[in-house]
Order: C-alpha cells, then structure tokens, then sequence
C-alpha cells in the first residue's frame, strides 16, 4: 500500500508541474516552474519552484547551475511547503486555512559561483508526504519535494540572457535534469520609494535616481544633473496646480515657486508624457501584474510631450526622457502629503538610451 501511496503522490506532485526530464527511463522526476512574473532587473529576484521526486530510494541532493553566477542571495531556500485545509498550529505558528506552510526538507544548501547545491532531509513529517494523515502523526522517508529556488540577478547579466539547469539525484544514484529556457535580462534600472519635500529634497537626477536639496546641489555642482523639480502650490495664477514635476528650463510660468530654482543653474528641459493609466507593479508594490519592460521604452515616441507635469496624483505617472537624451524613465507617485509643505513618495523604472 506504502508502495502505491509513494508512486500516487510522485504523480500528483509532478503532474502539477506538467513533468518533464531528460532522463524518462530513470525513476527520479522533475520538473519547475519561473513563479516571477515581472521583468528581470538587475539586484531584483527570480523565484523559481523546483519539483522532484522519486519512487526508488529517498531524494539525496538537488542542483541548480546558471549560466551567468547570480549575485549574493542566490540560491534554494531551506523549506518546502503545504496548504493548510484548515486553521492549525505548526512549529509554534498559527495559520490559517489555505495559506502555505513551511515544512524543512533541506538540510543545508551551499552556493559556489554559478552552482548551488542543496542536501535534503532524510525524514520529514508525514502529512507533508500525505495529507489525510494528522499533522504531528510522525515522519516518513523524504521521496518527494517543491524547493524554491530563488536567482539574484548581477550586474554581469544586464542586457543579457541567462538560464538554469536543475538535477536532481536519490539516494539509489539516479538523477533527472531539467534545463530551464533562456531568460531575458532587463537593461532597466529601479528604485523604490524616494521622498521628496517641497523646497526641499525636491531636485530630481534620473541619471542617479535620487532627490537632492539646493544645498546639495550647489555644494556639488550638480545643476547640469537635474532633470525636474518637484513643486507644490494648490493654485498658480488661478488654476490648479498641486503636486507637479517642472523641468528647471520650462516656461517661468508654470514655475510656482520661482526661488526654487536659482537662475545660475543648467535649465534642462525635460520631456515628459502624464500617465493615469500606468501602474507598474514593480514600482506600486502589489497587484495588478502589469509591468514596464524595455520594448515600452525602446518604443516610447514623446513628440508630443510637454517639459512640465501638473495637479498629479497618488498612483499616476511620468514617461520622461533627459535633455542630454541619455535616459527614458517612468516616475510612478507612490504616494502624495500635503503637510509640511507637501511631499510626494515615486519610484522610477530608468533605461539608458545610449
């Protein structure tokens, strides 16, 4: 019976992952699947679910080896994981039902250059390996398990592709591998959550993603470097204002607070395209999965657009191009403060245009 429960689960398990191997004719299967969604930017992380297992011996040791060496981060995570049916308590936690819970079947994982390498546990407990049997029951022989994998994209893959090959091996010496397809590697960079205050931190650089202050500015000579000044006035020679980028070489008219920007500075002039429809999901933190990715700069035409952006709000945007014509860039407003003057939190998506 033990038999036939071992081979049902292996199905199930891999048939989640419409199974596939190298190796047909060995009883080790395995399988992945990329969890990650949104592009891939360097210092951000894929997340990959590798399953395997086996219906001769226990699962011995999992492999994944990339073809660029990802950076620090890279590698498998210690724990599996099942759905909780109901509400109970594992390891000291508390869950409720349908969240995942993690169960450990990596002993230790180990990365060295391109190749991680992971020992699993021999036993682990039952319902893992069964769910009709009660959790606390007992343990059973490891014969199959989801590993996450997780690759911390390096600078040396920019603009590049990069793909992984997984093995994995029981203890009857038998393995199966799975080589992944070839991912490409944005050329973007991100950056999340910057403050700016009005009068204050308000002098933006797409070139290095970053607020400066008029001290900081002048003490670094940094005028030539600003490619907008965020401003906030409810009402300019009356009309409504708000919130709003202003290139430092627009039209003083559209300028609400004139000393803000000294008339010794570089005046750029900034393109820039309003966007109320654009929320990345990236630079919002949270759903829906719609994602700003290279061919939406590669392919951005702001002929049209104007060097000055009015009355923003919360979860609006800005496709913008420098005036030195180096970068695009999308700066999405996070969120928005009237108070103390008024602030506004953006993140920004930047592709180098030359």
């Amino acid at each position: 019976m033990m038999k036939i429960f071992k081979y049902l689960f292996l199905i199930i398990l891999i048939s989640l992952f419409a199974s596939c191997s190298d190796n047909e004719s060995s009883n080790v299967k395995n399988d992945f699947m990329k969890k990650t969604a949104s592009p891939a930017i360097v210092g951000e992380t894929i997340e990959f679910a590798y399953a395997m297992g086996t219906t001769s011996g226990r699962l011995n040791t999992a492999e994944a080896v990339a073809s660029i060496p990802g950076a620090q981060g890279t590698g498998f995570g210690l724990y599996s994981y099942f759905t909780a049916r109901s509400s109970i308590s594992y390891n000291g936690v508390n869950y409720t039902g349908g969240a995942e819970v993690p169960v450990k079947t990596v002993k230790e994982t180990n990365t060295n250059g391109a190749t991680t390498t992971a020992s699993m546990m021999e036993k682990v407990e039952t319902h893992y390996m069964n769910p009709v049997v009660a959790l606390g029951a007992g343990q059973s022989d490891l014969i199959a398990a989801t590993l996450r994998y997780y690759y911390v994209v390096p600078e040396e893959a920019r603009g590049k592709e990069v793909s992984l090959r997984f093995t994995a091996k029981s203890t009857e010496g038998e393995s199966a591998s799975y080589q992944t397809p070839a991912y490409k590697v944005s050329k973007m960079d991100m950056k999340r959550l910057i403050v700016m205050t009005n009068s204050n931190a308000c002098y933006f650089s797409i070139a290095d993603m970053k607020a400066y202050t008029k001290a900081e500015v002048e003490s670094q000579n940094l005028s030539g470097k600003i490619d907008f000044v965020y401003m906030y006035q409810a009402q300019l020679n009356g009309f409504t204002y708000n919130h709003a980028f202003v290139s430092p070489g627009t039209d003083p008219k559209f300028v609400a607070i004139p000393a803000n920007i000294p008339s010794g500075w570089t005046k750029n002039n900034t393109l820039m395209e309003k966007r109320v429809d654009v929320r990345d999901a990236q630079l919002k933190g949270n759903i829906p999965n719609v994602y700003i990715d290279d061919i939406d700069f590669e392919t951005l035409n702001l002929s049209a657009a104007v060097d000055y952006v009015l009355d923003c709000k919360a979860e609006e945007g800005a496709f913008m191009k420098t005036a030195d014509g180096k970068y695009a860039a999308y700066i999405f407003i996070n969120s928005l403060n009237t108070n103390n003057g008024g602030t506004m939190t953006v993140s920004i998506k930047r592709y180098p245009l030359k």
